[in-house]
């Protein structure tokens, strides 16, 4: 027993040293301004991972970070933004570094900057851009892209009503197992003649295949 408790010890000591060695290691990465590095610190104070939990020193760092080009942590920043995690709801900054990120090629922030300018959330309501946004996904084969983008064309939000366009979507979306864009699809279907819908195939098909 007693060799067991001693072994545990050690065990431990090694871990604490370890754990020691990483962060001192980390933050000499992060004092010569390298963006991982912050990010990695960032998330370390949001979890309370090695050090003791600090929203405001993750804030800071995650700040830092995504000031330097660091995607992931431009997402993080605007999501920490919008959902009020530990700071003060503000929907400027997280449409700021929505952009920042969909430059840089992020799909999930151009979803999300599109919703946004479809709510008029920090930004002006853009129909035009929210749309364009998400023909981005959606060619990219996102789902949430596509169904959003079908929705537009049933709901015709800075478009002409158009059930064909509509149902393409919501078809493509289905196809990759999104539930909602399904329903949405029978929902549109009831109010296509047969002649729509087959054209409403055609061009999925077509979208497919170009994919």
């Amino acid at each position: 027993m007693k060799r067991f408790t001693y072994i545990l010890f050690l065990g431990v000591l090694f871990l604490i040293a370890s754990c020691a060695s990483y962060e001192s290691k980390l933050r000499a990465r992060v004092d010569a301004g390298e963006a991982e590095a912050q990010y990695q610190l960032a998330s370390m104070y949001w979890e309370g991972k090695v050090v003791d939990r600090d929203p405001n020193e993750s804030l800071k760092w995650y700040q830092r970070a995504a000031e330097h080009g660091h995607r992931e942590a431009q997402v993080r920043l605007a999501e920490l933004y919008e959902r009020s995690e530990g700071i003060s709801q503000n929907y400027e900054q997280p449409s700021q570094w929505y952009k920042k990120a969909t430059e840089e090629g992020d799909i999930k922030s151009e979803i999300r900057l599109a919703q946004l300018y479809l709510k008029g959330q920090g930004v002006p309501q853009n129909y035009a851009e929210a749309r364009k946004l998400l023909e981005q996904a959606a060619v990219k084969k996102n789902a949430e892209g596509q169904c959003l983008l079908g929705q537009i064309y049933w709901e015709g939000r800075g478009v002409t009503i158009d059930r064909v366009q509509a149902h393409k979507w919501f078809n493509l979306a289905a196809a990759q197992g999104h539930e909602r864009a399904a329903s949405m699809r029978q929902v549109v279907a009831i109010e296509m003649g047969p002649d729509q819908l087959i054209e409403a195939q055609r061009l999925a098909e077509e979208q497919s295949k170009g994919q």
